[in-house]
C-alpha cells in the first residue's frame, strides 16, 4: 500500500500544482476593469489576467479607414489542405467627413496559423493577405488604410492590443510535478538499497515480527534477521499463491488483450518477487507497452486538457491521439501469438480454442455496442440511431480474424526450429507463408475497393475529407469509398455523426473512423504485432536477435511509409490518415511500435532497469480500465463542474486526475489479484 500512497500523493501534488499556478485558474470573464486599483484574484499581476473569450480563440478588431469602399475579411486555416477561404466579416467604409473609421470585431482560431484575405467591396479586388498565428485570448487590431492619396496604395497592419496568455504553462507545471515525483521515487529506491535504511523501514512496517526475530537470535547481522522475516512472509504468500494458482488453472481463457494468465498468479507477492525468475514467464514489457498505450488513450479520451495536439488530426497527419489505438492493436497481436502458443503446448485442442476465440470476439463486440450507445435519454431500445462500429467492436473482429488465422495455420515445430528453412534470414517468416498470403489478399481487397470502387458523385480513389476541402468540389465525398461503404451497408444514422474533419473541413456527412473498410488495415496492424510475438517465440532468450529483428522490421516499415507518403503530409500516394486507417498509417505506426517495443523490452526484460510501473498495472487489466473509463467518464471523481470551462489548466487538471485515478485503481486491483477477463 506504500506504493499506492505514493501514487495518491502524486495525483494530489499534480492537482495542487496546477490549481495554484499563478494566473492559470482565474475564473473566466472575471478580469477587473482598468483603473480599478484592485488586485486580481490570486494576486496575479495584471498582465496575467485573461480577457473574456473562449479557449483557442482570439479577438480581432478590423479597422477600416478607407472612405470609398468596404472590406470583406476571409480566413483560411493552415491545417486545412486545399480549402476555400471562409468569410468572417464585412466592414463598411469609414465616415470620411467625421474621420471616424469603421470597426468590426471577429474571433479567430489560435490552434493553427491563419491566412487572412482582405478584399475591397469595389470590384471585389484583393487588397492584402496576411499570415499570422494568433495567441489564445489575445486582442489584435487589423488596420486597413491608404498610405498615399495619389497612388491609392493600401496597407494592412496587424497590431497587438493585448498580448495572449501562454496556454502551455499548465503542461509545463504538470510535467515538472510528475518529474519531481519520479525523482523522489528513484531516490527512495536508492535509499532502500542501504541496509540500515531498509531494515528500519521493515521494522516500522512489522515491528512485532521483527522484534521477535531479534530476541530469538543471539548475535546475528540485521541482514540475516531480515532474510528470515522475508522468507516467512514469502512462505505465507506462496501458500496463498499456490491456492490462486490452482484457481487460475481452472479459468477459461487467458489474455490476448491484457488479463493475466495462470503463470502471473503464481507470483506470491508483486512487490517482493518482482524480479523473480518464476514470475517472469510472462514478459512485463508487453503489459507495460499495452498499459502505456492505454493510459495515453484514457487521457486523450477524457479531453487531453483540450489541447489540439491531444485530439485526433482533422484528416491527414498525426497527433498524439492518433498513436495509441494502433499500438494497442499491435500489442494485442503480439499477445495472441504468445498465448495461443502457450495453450497449444499445454495440449489444448484447436477446436476448443476456436470456440473460445469466437466467444471472446462476440463478447467484445457486444460490450462495444453497449458502451458506445448509452442511450440515457432515448431509451434502451432506440435502434434508430444505434451506432454499430466502435473501438471494442473493431478490436473484437480483428481479434477474431488474427487469432483464428494463427490457430488454423500454425505449423507444428515452426517455433522450435525443427523444420528445415531454405532461407535462414526469413526463418521467422517462411513457416507462416499461408498467413502472409491471406493478409496480402486482404490488402489487395483494400486497395481495389479504395481506388477502384465507383462512388456516386465522387472521383474514383478519392481519399479526401470532403466539405470545404479540395476547394469545395466534393463536399459530400467524406472518406471516399470507406465512407460510402459504411453509409451503404450500415446506414447514415448507425455510424459516427461528428467526425474530426467536421471542425476544420466543415464536413456535413457522417463518417466513422472505426468503419468497415478500415478494419482490413487494423487486421494488418494486429498481424504485424503477431509477427513481433513470433520473433519473441522463435528467438527465445536470445535478446540480441530479438532486438535486431525489431530494428529490421521497423526500418522496413519506415521505408514503405516513406515511399507511400513521399515523406510529406498531403502530397504522397497514400497519405497517413487515421480516419481511413490508410496502409501508410499502419506502416508508420508499426514502425514506431517496433521501436517502442524494442526500448521497453530492453529496459524491462533484458536489463531490468525498469519494472514497467506505473504502466504495467493498467496493462494487466486493460479491458476493465478501458470500459470503466468509458462508462464512468461523466461521474465524480473523474469529472466535476469546473469554475472556468474555458481554462486549459482546469481541463488538464481534471483529465490528469481522472487518468491517474485509473492507474491507482489498476494498481490496487493488481495487489489484490483481481483481473477482469473476457
Amino acid at each position: 500500500m506504500a506504493a499506492a500512497g505514493l501514487v495518491v500523493a502524486a495525483a494530489a501534488a499534480a492537482l495542487g500544482a496546477l490549481l495554484m499556478a499563478p494566473g492559470l485558474t482565474q475564473p473566466h470573464g472575471e478580469g477587473l476593469p482598468e483603473g480599478s486599483g484592485a488586485e486580481p484574484r490570486g494576486g496575479a499581476v495584471a498582465a496575467e489576467r485573461r480577457p473574456p473569450g473562449r479557449m483557442d480563440q482570439a479577438l480581432l478588431l478590423v479597422r477600416n479607414e478607407l472612405p470609398a469602399q468596404g472590406l470583406r475579411l476571409a480566413a483560411l486555416s493552415g491545417s486545412c489542405h486545399q480549402c476555400l477561404y471562409q468569410f468572417l466579416a464585412f466592414v463598411p467604409p469609414s465616415n470620411g467627413s467625421l474621420r471616424k473609421p469603421s470597426v468590426a470585431a471577429v474571433t479567430v482560431d489560435t490552434q493553427h496559423p491563419l491566412m487572412l484575405l482582405i478584399n475591397g467591396s469595389v470590384a471585389d479586388r484583393e487588397l492584402c493577405k496576411i499570415q499570422y498565428h494568433f495567441g489564445e485570448f489575445g486582442n489584435y487590431s487589423l488596420v486597413v488604410k491608404t498610405l498615399s492619396a495619389s497612388t491609392k496604395t493600401v496597407s494592412c497592419d496587424l497590431v497587438i492590443n493585448e498580448g495572449p496568455i501562454n496556454s502551455y504553462l499548465p503542461i509545463v507545471f504538470a510535467f515538472l510535478v510528475y518529474m519531481g515525483i519520479l525523482a523522489i521515487l528513484i531516490v527512495g529506491r536508492l535509499f532502500m538499497k542501504i541496509d540500515p535504511v531498509r531494515n528500519w523501514i521493515y521494522k516500522k512496517l512489522n515491528p512485532r515480527g521483527t522484534d521477535h526475530l531479534i530476541n530469538s537470535v543471539e548475535c546475528g547481522a540485521s541482514a540475516n534477521i531480515i532474510a528470515i522475516w522475508w522468507s516467512r512472509e514469502g512462505a505465507r504468500s506462496s501458500k496463498w499463491g499456490n491456492k490462486r494458482k490452482r484457481k487460475m488453472e481452472r479459468t477459461k481463457i487467458n489474455t490476448e488483450l491484457g488479463s493475466p494468465n495462470a503463470t502471473d498468479s503464481v507470483s506470491s507477492n508483486p512487490t517482493l518477487h518482482l524480479w523473480s525468475t518464476a514470475s517472469r514467464q510472462r514478459l512485463r514489457s508487453l503489459d507495460t507497452f499495452r498499459g502505456l498505450s492505454l493510459v495515453i488513450m484514457v487521457f486523450v479520451n477524457y479531453g487531453g486538457g483540450k489541447y489540439w495536439f491531444f485530439r485526433h488530426e482533422s484528416w491527414n497527419g498525426l497527433t498524439v491521439a492518433d498513436l495509441v489505438f494502433p499500438w494497442f492493436v499491435f500489442i494485442m497481436g503480439t499477445s495472441i501469438s504468445l498465448s495461443l502458443s502457450s495453450m497449444l503446448r499445454r495440449g489444448s485442442s484447436k477446436q476448443k480454442l476456436l470456440g473460445k476465440i469466437l466467444w471472446r470476439s462476440f463478447l467484445l463486440i457486444l460490450l462495444g455496442i453497449i458502451v458506445v450507445n448509452p442511450n440515457y435519454c432515448l431509451g434502451p431500445l432506440s435502434w434508430d440511431n444505434l451506432r454499430i462500429p466502435g473501438v471494442l467492436q473493431r478490436l473484437g473482429f480483428t481479434y477474431l480474424v488474427v487469432a483464428a488465422l494463427e490457430l488454423l495455420f500454425t505449423r507444428a515445430g515452426a517455433e522450435s526450429r525443427t523444420l528445415e528453412m531454405p532461407c535462414p534470414a526469413l526463418q521467422d517468416i517462411l513457416p507462416y507463408w499461408p498467413q502472409w498470403i491471406f493478409i496480402l489478399m486482404l490488402e489487395v481487397i483494400w486497395l481495389c475497393l479504395t481506388f477502384l470502387l465507383p462512388v456516386p458523385g465522387c472521383p474514383r480513389g478519392y481519399l479526401g475529407p470532403g466539405g470545404i476541402g479540395d476547394f469545395g468540389n466534393y463536399p459530400n465525398c467524406t472518406g471516399g469509398a470507406a465512407g460510402y461503404i459504411d453509409r451503404l451497408l450500415l446506414g447514415e444514422k448507425h455510424i459516427y455523426q461528428h467526425p474530426s474533419s467536421s471542425v476544420i473541413y466543415q464536413t456535413t456527412m457522417p463518417y466513422d473512423p472505426e468503419g468497415i473498410l478500415g478494419t482490413i488495415n487494423t487486421i494488418l496492424m494486429a498481424f504485424l504485432g503477431l509477427q513481433a510475438g513470433k520473433i519473441i517465440l522463435f528467438y527465445k532468450d536470445q535478446h540480441k536477435q530479438i532486438m535486431s529483428r525489431f530494428v529490421i522490421w521497423s526500418i522496413v516499415m519506415g521505408i514503405i511509409s516513406a515511399i507511400l507518403t513521399k515523406c510529406s503530409k498531403e502530397e504522397g500516394f497514400i497519405p497517413i490518415n487515421k480516419n481511413l486507417w490508410s496502409i501508410s498509417y499502419v506502416t508508420t505506426m508499426s514502425c514506431f511500435a517496433f521501436i517502442l517495443l524494442l526500448l521497453i523490452y530492453y529496459l524491462v526484460d533484458v536489463k531490468r532497469l525498469w519494472s514497467g510501473a506505473p504502466f504495467f498495472y493498467p496493462g494487466m487489466n486493460s479491458i476493465l480500465v478501458y470500459i470503466g473509463h468509458e462508462v464512468f467518464e461523466n461521474y465524480f471523481p473523474f469529472k466535476w463542474k469546473m469554475q472556468d470551462s474555458q481554462s486549459h489548466a482546469e481541463h488538464l487538471t481534471q483529465n490528469l486526475t481522472a487518468t491517474t485515478l485509473w492507474v491507482i485503481i489498476s494498481y490496487l486491483l493488481y495487489r489484490r489479484r483481481i483481473f477482469w477477463k473476457i
